[in-house]
Parts: structure tokens; C-alpha cells; sequence
């Protein structure tokens, strides 16, 4: 028994009407899936499992946005708007808006609004719907803030009311004590300029020391140098003019404490310069030096010509501040007329903002 093959044509009718099956069946999908799509948003009144089972999953739905909320513009019982993290993967990063609202009236249904787009029905037929807020209140204390100021003058004798010269030479040294005068809430300062009234004595070829050390207990010079600062006779003129120098590591100083300014030899000469000072009214602080600085005489009789400038830092505790926390968000939703179907959950939120009362 032979079997006929069909023609050409044959095969050809018979492959458009496989195609033609395959979209029905498609279209027939997408029909079930719709239906399946409103089932899920649809609630009847008849079967009370159903309409519990719905209103369960659309809190729980809720209660999945919510978590990873960092921000709220709205806080009602029947309408919340939050922004979220983005979640479209679509490469620009910016946060989602998400809204819940139910209108308030038994019957209509609980919307979702997300970035704006037509609100798109979560559940109907939703008889009860309520938010809870948890609120956490505490008092912080901020820490202490801490402040430097412009430069200052720390301390100062430049109006001599009786000038006179002290001659620096290698074992003859000069030193003047002062303490800064800072506000009560300071907690450091430092040095950032001195100036003193200097000439030349002799040949030009000395180098001095402009030192900052720390006082001793009795006011006088201590062994260490915080920093040094030379200052060069072939720089000095035969008169007296006022001479900067520039310190950068005469820095954390205590207040209370004050520090020596200290005229030392680098370089000996016959005569390395002449330093100015006051020898009237007792404006007192000054040092004579002897053997190189081995032993110290206060003289208050007398005061360098000198100027310190510097920098003071601060410190204040600011006031204590009360911030208001959402730690989580209860949810309470019931669809349709039976009270049994009502379902409660609750949210906690990771990021837990801060937020108005």
C-alpha cells in the first residue's frame, strides 16, 4: 500500500494554519492571564478565604516597599507617600516615588502610584484600611565643635616709654616671658608671628636666634626650643626697625601656660645685634641670659619692644537636639463586608528616617 506525500502547496496550507493556531493560543493566554491579573485585585463578598487571602497579599506587598523607605512626604492613616531607592536597573539611579492611598469610603479600592504614573489598583472592595506610625523621640547631644580663629595679637609692648639696648653676643642672650591673653573658652593656641625691634652692632657677619620655648614654673627658659628662627645681622641697618619672623610649630600650647621668647646666638660675632626694650614703668617679663643661656635673671624692670600674633582654637558644646524617628509602620486592611477577613502586619523600616511629628 502506497502512502501519497502532499504537494508543495499542501505542506504550504498547512504550515499557515499551525501559525494560525499558535496566535489563538496566544491571544488565549493573554486573555487568562488578564483574568488571573483582575481575580487577584477583585475580592468576593462570598468567599470570605479569598477575600482575606487577597487582602494579606496586598498588605504584604505594601509592607515590601516600605521597608527600604528613607524619606516621606505624606503620613496619614489612609494615604502614604515615600521615596525608595531605584529599583528599574535602568542605569540613572534615581530614587522612586511610591504612593498608597485608599479614599477612605468602604468599597473603593487601595491605589498604588508609582513616580507619578495612573494610579493602578492594588485591591477593591476595601473596607478597612489604617496606618500606624512608630515613632522613636530621643535627645542627642552633638559633639563638641571646635574653632580656630583669624590671626590675633597674643600679646604685646610696642609704646616704649623709656627705649633701651641690650648688646646679644655669643654667651650674652635675651630672653622676654609673656602669657597670651585668650578667651575662657579656649583649649590651644600657637604662635604664627613675632616681631621684636632689631639693629646692628658690629660687623655683620653674626646670626642670632629668635626662639619660642616653653616657661619653667618660675617664668624663666626652658631647655626646649619649639622652634628657632634666624635672623641675620647683614639683614639688620644701624637703626631700629621692627623685624618679622614667622613660626609654624609653636602649636597646641596649652592656655594658662606662657611661653619665653628667647634672643640666642647661632653664629658668633664680637657683637651679634641690639635688641630694643622699655625700661620704664615696670612693664616687667624681661630675662638676661648668661653663659649661653646656663642660668637665668628676670629683670621686671624692663620689657622687650615686641609683638606676638597667633591663633586661637575653641571649643563649644552645642545645644541638645531632639530628632523624631520612623522606626516602622503598622498596616491594618480589610476587604469586603466581613469582618473576619481583615489581616494586620507591619513594616519595619531599615533606614528608619528621621521625620516631623
Amino acid at each position: 500500500m502506497r502512502m501519497r506525500t502532499g504537494t508543495g502547496r499542501d505542506a504550504g496550507h498547512t504550515l499557515i494554519e499551525m501559525v494560525a493556531a499558535l496566535a489563538i493560543i496566544g491571544i488565549l493566554m493573554l486573555g487568562i492571564a488578564s483574568a488571573v491579573l483582575m481575580a487577584s485585585r477583585a475580592v468576593d463578598p462570598r468567599n470570605p478565604q479569598l477575600a482575606r487571602r487577597a487582602a494579606a497579599e496586598a498588605a504584604e506587598r505594601l509592607a515590601r516597599d516600605l521597608q527600604f523607605a528613607y524619606a516621606f512626604s505624606t503620613r496619614s492613616s489612609a494615604a502614604v507617600t515615600f521615596t525608595i531607592p531605584d529599583r528599574r536597573r535602568d542605569g540613572d539611579t534615581a530614587p522612586e516615588t511610591v504612593r498608597y492611598t485608599w479614599s477612605g469610603t468602604a468599597g473603593d479600592p487601595l491605589t498604588r502610584v508609582y513616580n507619578g504614573s495612573a494610579a493602578a489598583v492594588v485591591i477593591d472592595d476595601v473596607r478597612e484600611f489604617a496606618l500606624t506610625y512608630h515613632l522613636d523621640t530621643v535627645t542627642e547631644q552633638p559633639s563638641a565643635v571646635t574653632n580656630e580663629s583669624g590671626e590675633v595679637m597674643l600679646a604685646a609692648h610696642t609704646t616704649p616709654s623709656d627705649d633701651d639696648n641690650f648688646n646679644i653676643k655669643e654667651k650674652d642672650w635675651a630672653a622676654q616671658y609673656f602669657m597670651p591673653s585668650l578667651p575662657a573658652d579656649a583649649v590651644s593656641w600657637r604662635v604664627t608671628r613675632v616681631f621684636i625691634r632689631a639693629r646692628t652692632h658690629g660687623g655683620p657677619s653674626g646670626i642670632a636666634g629668635v626662639e619660642l620655648r616653653p616657661a619653667t614654673a618660675a617664668n624663666l627658659p626652658s631647655d626646649v626650643v619649639l622652634e628657632q628662627v634666624p635672623m641675620y645681622e647683614s639683614r639688620l641697618t644701624d637703626w631700629y626697625l621692627w623685624r618679622e619672623f614667622t613660626f609654624t610649630n609653636a602649636a597646641g600650647l596649652q592656655p594658662g601656660r606662657g611661653l619665653c621668647l628667647v634672643i640666642s646666638c647661632i653664629l658668633k660675632d664680637s657683637d651679634l645685634c641690639d635688641v630694643e626694650f622699655d625700661k620704664k614703668d615696670n612693664p616687667g617679663g624681661y630675662i638676661k641670659g648668661k653663659d649661653a643661656g646656663a642660668t637665668w635673671e628676670p629683670d621686671d624692670s624692663r620689657c622687650f619692644m615686641y609683638a606676638v600674633y597667633g591663633k586661637v582654637t575653641t571649643t563649644s558644646t552645642p545645644e541638645p537636639v531632639t530628632r523624631t524617628y520612623l522606626r516602622g509602620i503598622g498596616i491594618r486592611l480589610r476587604a469586603g463586608p466581613d469582618p473576619a477577613t481583615a489581616v494586620e502586619t507591619a513594616a519595619p523600616l531599615f533606614n528608619a528616617p528621621e521625620v516631623s511629628n
